[in-house]
């Protein structure tokens, strides 16, 4: 067969494939926000809903002309109603919040939102947002605030790591810490200080096995008394078999895809992110943030891009409803949002 008709076929296929994943809404916020907290939950008949809160984003102008975060408390449900997806808002968070660790609880019935960050500073609270939008206290607070960490899920235990602790730290938080999302009154315990953790916006998550992997992020250090990003490449893991080496990396460095890691067998998958490559440059001549689907193999802890994402994304939640990816609004390059909630097919060959 041809070259150019093995890739009409190709291309025909992923066209298809798209296609099948059905449409989701835009958020209803026409900016869209980044660093949202999302989970696919259930509802009281068993049908797979959306639970979006928090999120930030520019109003009024572009923040290199001066424009100011904003932070948001909404709380949001897209759920299927005689065959159409749709957005309300059921409720509001306690106070505004973005980048903060979040899961579902085990019985998918709320979002537990861990830390996070506003305009008034770093937050140290955990609570529960409920589907008809009720927020209560979840079990202790973190042991010190913590916003911009990477979050991921092992069997019952939500797991925080990297981070800062305020808006202008020079360093990341090294440890990671853990919370029962079955006992959460047990309160979470953080591990010893490790090089691998202290990142800030790492791509992290757990396959059905338990083997967890952290990957790329941003180590932070001080340049005049302010904070400076270096994007990793480096991956390691931890496996039931040992703690895994450093010799395993991604193609190129990469921060703030969307995710957690969506977990299928033995593969995870992140989407988008930032490849640090305009790192330094004039934030308005920024060419966007990547549109790459990545996956990575437990097994052999190799990584792949597998395709692409109909549009570049950073900073969003990673979800997985049915069958499908989806990513809940994010960033598309510094300081622009889209209202954007994307839904992609996982071939069948990769569940």
């Amino acid at each position: 067969m041809p070259l150019s008709t093995v890739r009409a076929f190709a291309l025909l296929c992923l066209a298809l494939r798209l296609v099948a994943a059905e449409a989701l809404p835009d958020l209803p916020d026409p900016l869209g926000r980044a660093g949202m907290m999302a989970a696919v939950l259930k509802d009281a008949d068993g049908q797979e809903v959306i639970l979006a809160a928090g999120g930030s984003n520019f109003p009024d102008k572009m923040p290199w002309d001066g424009g100011v975060k904003v932070f948001y408390k909404h709380v949001f449900l897209l759920k299927k109603t005689d065959g159409k997806w749709s957005w309300r808002k059921v409720g509001e968070l306690p106070t505004p919040n973005a980048y903060a660790g979040f899961a579902a609880t085990p019985a998918r019935d709320g979002l537990v939102i861990a830390g996070g960050c506003n305009a008034d500073g770093h937050l140290a609270e955990v609570i529960v947002a409920r589907l008809d939008g009720t927020c209560a206290p979840f079990g202790p607070k973190l042991h010190e605030p913590r916003a911009y960490a990477g979050c991921f899920v092992v069997g019952t235990r939500l797991a925080l790591t990297g981070g800062t602790l305020s808006a202008n730290a020079t360093s990341a938080l090294a440890t990671t810490t853990v919370l029962d999302l079955a006992h959460p009154t047990a309160g979470w315990r953080s591990t010893d200080e490790k090089e691998e953790y202290a990142r800030i916006l790492p791509l992290v998550g757990a396959d059905e096995n338990g083997t967890t992997v952290w990957l790329g992020g941003c180590a932070l250090s001080a340049d005049q008394g302010k904070p400076v990003r270096t994007y990793r490449d480096a991956l390691t893991y931890s496996a039931q078999n040992g703690q895994g080496t450093r010799f395993h990396a991604l193609a190129a460095p990469l921060a703030a895809s969307a995710g957690p890691g969506v977990a299928t067998g033995n593969h995870l998958f992140f989407v988008g992110g930032d490849d640090g490559g305009h790192y330094g440059k004039p934030p308005a001549t920024h060419p966007g943030q990547t549109a790459r689907i990545v996956m990575v193999d437990t097994e052999t802890f190799e990584t792949q891009v597998v395709d692409t994402w109909p549009h570049p994304v950073a900073t969003a939640p990673l979800l997985r409803l049915g069958d499908d990816l989806v990513t809940i609004s994010g960033e598309t390059r510094p300081g622009v949002r889209t209202p954007a909630c994307t839904r992609w097919s996982i071939p069948a060959k990769l569940r």
